[in-house]
């Protein structure tokens, strides 16, 4: 970094209006409201996958889901509760995280500069600073809109990130209340929550002054114990109850053994995983991260606060790297490891502009023009995909498809049930597509996932019992109906339909290499074969229906 060229501080204009104790409220009111208008009344977006998935999770509540915790499914059941079955409603809970999550970084900063603002006054704006920083994060910004887990367990995570520097800089020993609390909800969320405890006991021994605390705190941080132990007991109570999926699933990801895919093919490790991980964190955290990392060089004046801040956010770096080693990873997986970073990277940007240095500023003006972007990306891709050339490289129609694609699903079930005189129903090789058809058909019917029956992974649908395939009742109801079909090969579903019809992809399609098909006379799914150690087609059902149509409706 360079050197100040002058003794006296440099007061950028808005410094004033940020340090005021309005900024951050205001910021976040004003952010929220556009957020909920714009859903509310302008969003052309249709459910993706996962926010259906876990919509058809807040249809059946239960103390734990097979791939996630409950947290997610209670969230937008009180959405869908309060507003009805409406695509804003599901999306209302990641709006609140957004909003939570930069009033977490916001507070979090302020412990973390707050022995600074006696010498520095200017650094009393770095809390509003870090506000709008949090939602300059790339995939957070998205999490603002979209339901998913990370929206709330990234802003459980900044919260807990505060309460623990409370306890530990500013010795608040209540604070480890809130840090328990962040950490029971957060893990109803997602359970990567669990990889800021190392970062806190990291913490906790990187000081001689923070070890001392955290004795003289001993009872506060076992009642922050207890209560961070309350997250672990409903998704405790229902993998006791079947049979520990969740741990397969998880070992599934890893590809060990024990996992939900180890009749599965894996592709062989190479480096580019590794180098994946890390080129993925750096665009998912985007120039705040990169200010994160620049504060080290200014370590030394910062102090105590880069020090916690670092010893949060790098056990989950770390161990995802070490993930990568073995098996491929996602790019959201680490991206709670700029969370605590954004306390230092408020900071520099306050430190920066007070001493004009150009590339602390460059850094802060490339992060604000990736917020506005990643905020403004959403509301106007779709008059984009209308101009020109460019609109044909714009690919919204995988967000906006879906209740004309759901539509044409309709039709052909009307179709089917004219012909057939019976009465047709819906089944996806994909639980994403299965469950976005339950959301836009008439009525939200049961739609079956056949992931699991013809060599899949398992789901939640094969959790319940009114949508397992497994189970001789589901089946026995379905026998000698008719079908639509979506995705798969014609040789996983001819093992259970005869005769089976291409229709090839529907109207709104999201996806276009994924064909719709006809089937008719279901038998049980559970006839299929798969021949993934062979890499051949499965068996099909040798007795052909003699009473078959000779073409789709």
């Amino acid at each position: 970094m360079t050197e100040p060229t002058t003794t006296s501080e440099h007061r950028a204009w808005w410094f004033d209006a940020a340090s005021r104790w309005w900024a951050v409220p205001a910021f976040v009111l004003i952010l929220t409201a556009f957020r909920v208008v714009w859903l509310v009344w302008f969003s052309d977006y249709t459910l993706i996958e996962d926010e259906a998935h876990y919509w058809e999770w807040s249809r059946r509540l239960d103390w734990s889901y097979y791939s996630k915790g409950p947290g997610v499914a209670w969230a937008i059941w009180a959405g869908t509760a309060l507003f009805g079955h409406v695509e804003w409603a599901v999306r209302l809970p990641a709006v609140i995280a957004g909003a939570v999550g930069s009033v977490a970084a916001a507070l979090l900063t302020r412990e973390v500069v707050r022995e600074h603002t006696r010498a520095h006054p200017a650094q009393r704006a770095a809390p509003f600073v870090a506000a709008a920083l949090y939602q300059c994060v790339p995939a957070i910004g998205v999490t603002g809109v979209l339901m998913t887990i990370d929206g709330p367990f990234l802003a459980c995570w900044t919260l807990a990130c505060f309460g623990a520097a409370r306890a530990l800089l500013h010795d608040r020993p209540r604070a480890w209340i809130i840090v328990g609390g962040a950490l029971a909800i957060g893990f109803l969320f997602k359970y990567t929550i669990v990889l800021l405890v190392p970062g806190l006991i990291a913490a906790v021994l990187a000081r001689r002054a923070w070890r001392r605390r955290a004795r003289s705190h001993a009872a506060w941080v076992v009642a922050g114990t207890l209560v961070a132990l309350l997250g672990l007991v409903p998704v405790g109570i229902w993998n006791a109850q079947h049979d520990w999926a969740t741990v397969r699933h998880l070992l599934g990801h890893l590809g060990a053994p024990g996992g939900d895919t180890a009749h599965q093919h894996k592709d062989a490790w190479t480096p580019v995983w590794a180098l994946e991980y890390l080129g993925l964190l750096v665009v998912m955290g985007g120039p705040v991260l990169i200010l994160g990392v620049v504060a080290w060089f200014e370590r030394r004046r910062l102090g105590a606060g880069l020090v916690f801040a670092t010893a949060c956010s790098l056990p989950i770096a770390l161990v995802y790297l070490a993930v990568s080693l073995v098996a491929q990873t996602e790019g959201n997986w680490a991206i709670a490891a700029v969370g605590a970073m954004i306390a230092p990277s408020a900071w520099l940007v306050i430190d920066g502009v007070s001493r004009r240095d150009g590339a602390v500023r460059i850094l802060w003006g490339a992060a604000l023009v990736t917020g506005l972007a990643v905020a403004l990306a959403l509301p106007i891709l779709p008059a984009l995909s209308r101009v020109g050339r460019l609109g044909g490289q714009i690919p919204v129609q995988r967000m906006t498809g879906m209740r004309t694609h759901a539509a044409a699903v309709h039709d052909r079930l009307d179709a089917l049930a004219e012909q057939t005189g019976d009465d047709p129903f819906v089944i996806a090789e994909h639980y994403g597509r299965a469950s976005q058809l339950a959301f836009y058909l008439p009525g939200h019917p049961t739609v079956y996932c056949a992931s699991a029956s013809v060599g899949g992974r398992r789901t939640q649908y094969d959790v319940w019992p009114e949508t397992d395939l497994a189970n001789p009742v589901v089946n026995e109801a379905l026998r000698g109906r008719a079908a639509v079909m979506l995705g798969g090969r014609r040789a996983q579903w001819a093992a259970s339909f005869d005769p089976v019809y291409d229709l090839g992809p529907l109207p709104g399609e999201p996806k276009a290499n994924r064909t719709a098909w006809v089937g008719y006379d279901y038998a049980d799914i559970r006839d299929y074969e798969p021949g993934w150690a062979a890499g051949v087609d499965p068996v099909v059902r040798p007795t052909p229906n003699p009473d078959a149509p000779e073409g789709p409706p």
